[in-house]
């Protein structure tokens, strides 16, 4: 097909799709041969170019796809005026194309089994339906939606258990890599939220229990852990456990607080310092915690004694606050209340911290949410105040009220 052409029927072609895609929509789709809106037909340069792209606009007309306008000033047939749509799958068809109404058609029978489940996907429809991405993809991407509904269907169904990625990768895929190719995807079904902030995917994986290779729990503090029927003392220092083997804990009266950390680095700073807060138990969760780090969580809650206060300290961005938002559920259900540690910090000199940048509108509104149902009214305000995400390693560590 004459490439000038082939254009015009493509520009008109997704003028239909964008047409379709607005619900209540109903106009003349057209495409007027001006050298604004088709610059490349205004450039032919030989009559015989411009016969064969008429040619091919007469072919798509006979065959019932559109309509040509011609401009009679410039005699019979001489010159293209516009063209209309006449009948859009058609046209599509003469194309040899999908068109992105069926495309959506064929996902939104893909994903009608599963919508009551995650609603969100009458979201992305009605995205895919405008002409617009979710997270890269199109409706020819339905194929892959439906693996991140499995997958996230199959982890929820383990409880407090971790799996393997590669492992249940190539169960449920046949590719041991294919998982770790729709964390993008598999973020959005968990959040439930097309427009909220995209997420490591490593916290996003640690969220359903989806791991490369088993975690350690790493706690400091005065307590004994339970491991095959035997109780280990934790030094003066921290030791790692597995989730898996832990079946219980044993508290010192002494202990007041119990404070989790978000990051690595924050958590060794912390260790030095316990001779500043010996009644303490620290708790690292490695990024966004497993469901079987929060199994062990809940028994390390019932164990606390009944005044012992519980923090979390994190960074002040929408995932660090996703992250207390899943322990707080936590504390709940142990009946107690989680307290924000650091993440309101108003005495904090923003200038002198390089580890901060702005926050979009979306990742606010996320937190600015999490706090009002969650009652944390400082760390709402100093975000909505400031509007800046600040990472917990830049600042000074210290510990609650201290």
């Amino acid at each position: 097909m004459n490439s000038v052409a082939n254009q015009a029927l493509q520009k008109l072609l997704r003028r239909a799709e964008n047409a379709s895609g607005r619900e209540g929509a109903v106009r003349n789709v057209a495409l007027r041969f001006s050298g604004e809106s088709m610059p490349a037909y205004a450039s032919i340069e030989t009559h015989a170019e411009k016969e064969t792209c008429h040619g091919d606009l007469q072919l798509a007309e006979r065959e019932g796809a559109i309509t040509i306008e011609w401009d009679r000033r410039a005699g019979e047939r001489n010159q293209v005026q516009r063209i209309r749509l006449a009948d859009r799958d058609l046209l599509a068809c003469f194309l040899g194309v999908v068109p992105r109404w069926d495309a959506v058609s064929r996902a939104a029978d893909l994903f009608a089994p599963r919508e009551a489940e995650y609603p969100v996907l009458a979201r992305v429809l009605k995205l895919w339906r405008s002409g617009a991405k979710v997270r890269s993809t199109g409706p020819e991407d339905a194929g892959a939606w439906g693996d991140a509904v499995s997958v996230v269907s199959h982890c929820r169904l383990q409880v407090a258990a971790d799996v393997p990625v590669r492992r249940l990768s190539a169960r449920l895929t046949g590719d041991s890599k294919r998982i770790e190719q729709l964390s993008a995807l598999i973020d959005v079904l968990i959040q439930g939220d097309v427009a909220a902030p995209a997420r490591d995917p490593e916290d996003v994986f640690n969220e359903i229990g989806l791991v490369k290779f088993p975690p350690t729990l790493l706690i400091a503090g005065a307590i004994q852990v339970a491991i095959d029927k035997r109780n280990i003392a934790v030094d003066s220092a921290y030791l790692g456990f597995p989730p898996s083997a832990i079946t219980g804990f044993t508290c010192s009266p002494a202990v007041a607080e119990l404070l989790t950390v978000e990051n690595l680095t924050t958590f060794h700073e912390m260790v030095a310092r316990r001779h500043g807060a010996p009644s303490a138990i620290l708790l690292y969760t490695g990024g966004m915690p497993s469901p079987s780090w929060k199994r062990v969580y809940r028994l390390l809650l019932l164990s606390l004694p009944h005044e012992a206060r519980v923090f979390h300290w994190g960074d002040i961005d929408a995932g660090g606050f996703r992250i207390a938002d899943h322990l707080a559920d936590c504390v709940d259900d142990a009946g107690r209340r989680l307290e924000l540690h650091g993440m309101s910090p108003e005495a904090l000199g923003l200038d002198t911290v390089t580890a901060r940048r702005p926050l979009t509108d979306v990742e606010v509104s996320v937190i600015e949410r999490i706090c009002v149902r969650r009652g944390w009214e400082a760390a709402c305000h100093w975000v909505a105040k400031y509007k800046v995400a600040v990472e917990q390693e830049s600042l000074q560590a210290a510990w609650p009220g201290r």
